[in-house]
């Protein structure tokens, strides 16, 4: 059967811009979890693993089977997966989800539904895990399909795999080692790109749904299927919270695979500092503990510039937690100059100010705030060649600290929780004739946003104060009817505006994908010499404007007491285009050239690669060790 490809453009172009965020995976906007996805797990039932499927569906690579009907009959376009693609990436994968239908139905009049053959190998696997856990279904595997690094082939596993607990991933070892056959675990499947291949048996973790937390003791024991958000949640209920990184992260794959980079890093430290004991799955398809006797040896120097290699499964963790102060407050303070931010960050972490903290580029910044792609631009206009805002601090701190910092530092410009609500609120309007009139007032003093934060500020948030009417005419442009009505009613909601909200659940970093996938160079440093992280961000910039790549500086973290930074630099590329992955590809080698030149010359700069996949480990090999060094 022949069908008109071109009726779709829309639904592929939605398709084609699914970056994997995996916000879709958490009910981070209090509108509801995907029912689909809770009843089922595997990804073909979430909304990024559907739209992967309606991509082949369409091109007729993909064959008609009785996983793929299931698929189809379990989505009942409810429509609240839009509602949280629309918040991050401006996308409404619903209305993929209505033509995938109509599309199976037009398929299926001239196709046989097919049963897929079961071979040795998946006889095997659901043996261990029983009917319904593990597949070689070409639906089920499409949903897991991913890019190779810097590639733009997407791979696709072998079988796919959901074991309920330890013992269950430690027989699948044993089987695939057995059949010669590699393996990989995946959470939440938004970082496996490195080492995924072809022929592989995907462990996908989410049925380990483990979440204990001990108030009295400050712990939570969390499965493997745990994603950040329901930890945090969990946590915060009970007045406590861990050390989140990306929302929509698996903990315990976030851990072994980075040790979890935080904002609250700075005070709660990194790497082994986060976990009590974790329980781990052997090469060999043993169980062991970090706590026992025959645990593997996780204190390992760095050997090597780069070689990520998995060394073990994580299935459970013991997780550290942390009280919830009841004064606590989130502020903004910018800088015209990006070697005072870090000065003053470096500051602030040696007076040991705070609880969370970093310094954000305001390119990245106004990716964070701004609901749609257009009002981030305008807003970078605005605070970047206006208001002269080069970064800005984001911190979490109680009263007391906030008493400090004002004494300590009494002329930064702080900008508090609510203040920043309305200014997200307000964004829209930011470019209107009575804000503007306003900001090109001031636009020439040193440091214009002094005065827009400072004796003017609550002119100014009036001037871009929106009403509930204004608010429906943001959206008037959405066809989605109900879609355009739950933006509009939630416009002013916490969920969708609040600093401290997003601060303690990690709200930030998926909306920056809203145009192209990023790709991170991080680097640690000494504190001591600022004017290093100057020149790293000057080699990032020329040799992205060299190949033409949209670059940003992106943030840097305070760790270990302000001894160190943890400093990350993104660029922006379309991982479908050869041409900008080639660009890319040579921007990496000569920053990885250029890295190894500085780690074994420059005083005060180590490689954060090192620490991929060795999360558990202790962070003092890596903040105080370079790779050359005798292990």
């Amino acid at each position: 059967m022949t069908i008109d490809t071109e009726i779709y453009n829309a639904e592929v172009d939605i398709a084609d811009n699914c970056r994997n965020c995996g916000m879709c995976r958490i009910d981070y906007l209090g509108s509801g979890r995907c029912h689909a996805a809770e009843e089922h797990v595997n990804f073909a039932h979430h909304p990024h693993g559907r739209l992967k499927i309606f991509k082949d569906l369409m091109s007729g690579d993909l064959p008609l089977t009785t996983e793929t009907e299931k698929v189809i009959d379990s989505c009942t376009l409810c429509g609240k997966c839009n509602i949280q693609c629309y918040f991050q990436m401006e996308m409404a994968p619903g209305e993929v989800f209505a033509a995938k239908r109509k599309l199976f139905k037009e398929r299926q009049k001239t196709e046989t539904i097919q049963v897929w053959e079961i071979d040795d190998v998946l006889a095997g696997l659901l043996d261990i895990v029983g009917e319904n856990w593990a597949f070689n279904d070409p639906t089920i595997l499409t949903s897991y399909a991913t890019f190779g690094s810097l590639s733009s082939q997407e791979i696709t596993p072998a079988y796919v795999v959901l074991p309920k607990d330890a013992e269950e991933t430690a027989a699948i070892v044993r089987l695939a080692n057995q059949q010669g056959i590699p393996y990989l675990p995946i959470s939440s499947g938004t970082n496996s790109s490195n080492i995924i291949k072809e022929k592989v048996i995907l462990i996908d973790m989410g049925r380990m749904k483990t979440l204990i937390i001990n108030e009295r003791e400050a712990w939570a024991e969390v499965g493997a299927g745990i994603i950040a958000f329901d930890l945090q949640q969990a946590a915060m209920e009970k007045g406590l919270r861990f050390s989140i990184g990306e929302s929509a992260a698996g903990v315990c794959a976030n851990q072994v695979s980075t040790g979890i980079h935080s904002f609250f890093g700075y005070k709660k430290g990194m790497m082994a500092d986060h976990y009590i004991e974790a329980e781990l799955v052997s090469h060999e398809g043993e169980v062991l503990c970090t706590t026992s006797a025959e645990a593997p040896q996780i204190t390992t120097r760095p050997k090597d510039f780069y070689q990520p290699s998995l060394p073990y499964i994580c299935t459970r963790l013991k997780i550290k937690l942390y009280p919830v102060e009841e004064d606590e407050a989130v502020i903004f303070i910018p800088f015209r100059d990006r070697m005072d931010g870090l000065r003053v960050t470096r500051e602030i972490a040696k007076e040991d100010l705070g609880t969370g903290m970093g310094l954000v580029g305001v390119e990245v910044l106004s990716e964070f705030l701004s609901i749609s792609e257009e009002d981030s631009e305008n807003f970078l206009d605005i605070a970047q060649y206006y208001l002269k805002i080069n970064s800005c601090i984001m911190m979490m701190l109680n009263a007391k600290d906030l008493a400090s910092l004002k004494q300590k530092f009494p002329d930064l410009t702080l900008i508090d929780r609510s203040a920043m609500q309305r200014v997200i609120q307000g964004i829209p309007a930011i470019t209107g004739p009575e804000s503007m009139a306003l900001i090109e007032d001031v636009m020439d003093e040193d440091k214009p946003y002094d005065h827009i934060f400072g004796d003017m500020l609550e002119y100014f948030l009036k001037q871009i104060e929106i009403t509930e009417d204004e608010v429906e005419e943001l959206f008037e442009h959405i066809d989605n009817k109900p879609l355009r009505k739950a933006l509009t009613r939630s416009y002013f909601d916490k969920e969708y505006s609040d600093p401290e909200y997003w601060f303690n659940y990690r709200m930030f970093s998926p909306r920056f994908l809203r145009t192209h996938w990023f790709f991170s160079v991080m680097y640690f440093t000494d504190t001591d010499n600022l004017g290093l992280i100057e020149e790293i961000c000057e080699k990032n910039r020329e040799f992205g404007e060299l190949h033409d790549l949209k670059n940003a500086f992106c943030y840097v973290m305070p760790i270990d007491g302000g001894k160190r930074f943890f400093f990350e630099y993104e660029f922006f590329c379309d991982q479908r285009d050869e041409d900008m992955l080639k660009r890319l590809k040579k921007v990496f080698f000569l920053l990885a050239n250029e890295s190894r030149r500085m780690v074994k010359t420059e005083k005060g700069i180590y490689p954060v690669l090192n620490t991929l996949f060795n999360g558990l480990n202790k962070k003092d090999y890596y903040l105080y060790s370079n790779f050359d060094e005798e292990t």
